[in-house]
């Protein structure tokens, strides 16, 4: 297995001297599961000369390989994934030849006794900022339900941040969940989270693939300046029918799939209803008027040897109060999305390149209803169709593409804003990118890469350059670094002061039209540690440039103007693995200082300061995540605890009352009303956060149906944990208590 991870994508000093030739042969194909004909990302091919030099790839989301620069001979073929067994075949190539090879690989005996993540999915995994994980890793993290979800999995790493367990909000290295850029299918999503913070539109047996960059990601991406999480949803059954539903206290849920036409068109459906209103009371002993839900929708195409082809569609809705106090229960916030469009991946039949159409629109509404304050709301809908080819050169992967968007944005946002209070904008932007894995000597990967955009004003293109650099030092020990440049110009704006606010406001650079820019440093390390252990250390610094925040002041007022912010984040991540048979375990820990220097507003007048240096809400400078989990034949148990150090909010200096004299009356009968005096911007720290979460699973076999039992609680050891704190009501606002929960889950066939 080592010799065939370090062929993927370097081969040996003769093997390169052979890349440049003329009449150098291509092979391709698609790896799947052969029981259900999905494909199987990250599974190894490795071709074999006569003279022993390996040549190899790794298949990608899609499961599809290539490998070029091939001369002509017989070769010996390995194919291999974790839980599967490897296929062997020979190979005769022919000067020149494009030589297309399917390969369906059968699982493995060991795939029936316990869940195996392969090395290059596992949190001991860190390449630069990007992490994969497939579903069955998603699954180890307990979750209120019947399985895993992307949502639970995000919290679990360190450097991101979730303000509490509802509004959806996640935060990562310092960045803002505006900056965050959210790809379903090569489809972006504006807010995929549910409102409920355990959950998303991403449920574990949906998911095939997500790559999670919390930093240094390649020209292929753009638009967003902290994080990416690109997720590829699984095709459909191909080979026969298949049914699952499911229920919770939190939700419940109906899967189907399976084939229109075997093996070559099949689909795939899934609903998803909260009911946690109903069950609150009962598994809570309070109520919860939060409600979420998602509908899903795919259908792929396998045109036989040269493309594969499908349609996507997702809607989700979230409606509920953050503050669920019965007597006031403060602002409601609904959101929803709707995303449609359609991906093709194709192998021209007389070329060596690989190529991916996108295209696809997705819409986004955002709405606070007040009782006391006028309503505001955003509404976002991106249209975006873009082209990616993968061709080789000398050898090597080149990857570059084209793009073309176009955004609308409408926001109506009352008096929150003084500077941004409604408007209706079109935003439409081309560009292309392209970026070149070069190997320098045998140990040595350097990935240079270029985005380009040009926008209709003022015409004049926005370049960001990306490099990545891979130097495996030792057959266990590999170092990595990302240093790149990023740039947004649809900002989403909030107000930070309010931390039971979730609401979100989609507009054009809001300040000076100033766009919000970033640069970020990644260095790291991955070192395997016997044949058990995997150790990854990554440390980052960011640099960010006009982030639009709203002005502070020591008054408490709702409406302000925007300003703009500079600001450094750094830190570190630190991440041990340990893998051996049924047993699995994780521990992180993240180190991270996020600070601000923002106008100081009226600051200046009460502490002679005209610029505030601040750490920001989601400021939380350290997080523990530990992991354990076993899984054998028909039982499976993880255990996950969590700590975070406190998060910063802003003391209050003091109260006054303000007198409404309109006429010249006595003082003493005047009307008085209170008012709040704040001390200098987020200068106090919370308590700690800290939470247990445990579940358990057992399977059964029932009349041809498998059903799954899970019991578990959150928060297993009912620890109080503060959300906010409503200095107006001087009233606590805590997250939620223990949460037992009991989980069904039968699956067809």
């Amino acid at each position: 297995m080592a010799a065939l991870i370090w062929a993927s994508g370097i081969g040996t000093a003769g093997a390169q001297a052979q890349e440049g030739r003329a009449g150098a042969a291509v092979a391709r194909g698609v790896v799947t599961d052969a029981s259900n004909g999905l494909p199987l990302p990250g599974a190894n091919v490795l071709l074999r000369d006569s003279t022993g030099t390996l040549r190899g790839s790794a298949a990608n989301q899609d499961g599809f390989y290539l490998i070029a620069g091939l001369a002509a001979g017989a070769y010996r073929l390995q194919a291999s994934f974790i839980g599967f067994e490897t296929q062997e075949d020979t190979l005769i190539v022919e000067a020149g030849a494009i030589i297309t090879r399917h390969i369906a690989l059968a699982p493995g005996a060991t795939a029936l006794d316990e869940v195996i993540v392969g090395a290059e999915s596992g949190a001991g995994r860190m390449r630069g900022g990007l992490q994969t994980v497939r579903s069955a890793g998603i699954r180890r993290i307990p979750a209120p339900d019947a399985g895993g979800d992307l949502a639970s999995w995000l919290q679990s790493l360190p450097g991101v941040v979730a303000l509490g367990d509802r509004g959806g909000q996640l935060f990562v290295r310092g960045g803002t969940p505006a900056q965050n850029l959210v790809l379903m299918d090569g489809l972006p999503v504006w807010q995929p989270f549910h409102i409920v913070g355990f959950f998303s539109a991403f449920p574990h047996d949906l998911v095939s693939t997500a790559d999670f960059y919390a930093g240094g990601f390649g020209a292929r991406y753009n638009g967003r300046i902290s994080s990416v999480v690109d997720v590829t949803m699984r095709d459909g059954n191909t080979q026969r029918f298949a049914a699952a539903g499911s229920a919770s206290p939190f939700l419940a849920s109906l899967r189907v799939e399976g084939p229109l036409r075997k093996e070559a068109l099949s689909f795939l459906g899934s609903a998803r209803l909260s009911v946690i209103e109903r069950a609150a009371p009962t598994f809570l002993g309070q109520s919860l008027p939060l409600r979420f839900g998602d509908v899903f929708l795919k259908l792929t195409s396998s045109g036989g040897a040269q493309s594969r082809c499908s349609l996507s569609a997702l809607h989700t809705f979230d409606r509920g109060a953050i503050d669920v106090d019965q007597a006031n229960p403060g602002d409601i916030f609904r959101w929803s999305n709707t995303v449609a469009g359609g991906r093709c991946i194709a192998f021209p039949a007389n070329a060596s390149s690989m190529l991916e159409l996108v295209g696809g629109a997705s819409y986004f509404n955002n709405v606070v209803e007040q009782s006391m304050r006028p309503e505001r709301s955003s509404d976002a809908l991106e249209i975006n169709t873009k082209i990616n080819l993968t061709a080789p050169w000398r050898g090597r992967p080149l990857r570059a593409g084209a793009f073309a968007r176009a955004n609308w944005l409408k926001y109506a946002l009352g008096e929150q804003f003084q500077n941004v209070r409604a408007g209706e904008d079109l935003l439409i932007a081309v560009g292309a990118y392209a970026e070149m894995e070069t190997t320098l000597g045998a140990s040595l990967s350097v990935t240079p890469g270029l985005s380009a955009t040009l926008y209709p004003e003022p015409y004049k293109p926005v370049l960001e350059p990306r490099l990545r650099v891979s130097w495996r030092q030792r057959a266990h020990r590999t170092f990595h670094g990302a240093l790149g440049a990023y740039r947004q110009t649809v900002t989403g704006v909030n107000d930070e002061r309010d931390a039971g606010s979730v609401f979100t406001a989609w507009v054009p650079a809001p300040v000076q039209g100033a766009q919000a820019q970033a640069v970020h440093l990644l260095v790291g390390v991955e070192q395997q540690i016997g044949a058990t252990l995997r150790l990854a250390a990554e440390g980052y610094y960011k640099r960010l440039r006009d982030i639009p925040v709203p002005i502070l002041s020591a008054i408490a007022r709702f409406t302000t103007p925007l300003t703009l912010a500079d600001g450094r984040v750094y830190g570190a991540d630190v991440r041990l693995e340990f893998q051996r048979g049924i047993l699995y375990g994780y521990a992180g820990y993240g180190l991270a200082n996020t600070s601000y220097r923002a106008t100081d507003g009226s600051f200046g007048t009460w502490f002679g300061e005209t610029i505030a240096r601040y750490s920001p809400p989601h400021d939380r400078r350290h997080q523990v995540s530990v992991v354990l989990g076993a899984e054998r034949r028909k039982f499976a148990a993880s255990v996950r605890w969590q700590f975070g150090s406190g998060l910063p909010f802003t003391r209050v200096l003091g109260f006054d009352d303000v007198l409404a004299l309109r006429t010249l009356v006595d003082v003493r009968e005047a009307a008085r009303r209170p008012r709040v005096l704040f001390e200098r911007p987020w200068n106090g720290r919370l308590p700690a956060y800290h939470r247990l979460d445990l579940s358990l699973e057992r399977r059964f076999d029932v009349a041809g149906a498998a059903l799954s039992v899970q019991a578990g609680a959150i928060n297993a050891y009912d620890r109080t944990n503060l959300f906010y704190f409503d200095v107006f009501r001087v009233r606590r606002v805590d997250q939620l208590p223990i949460v037992p929960f009991i989980a069904l889950k039968i699956e067809w066939p």
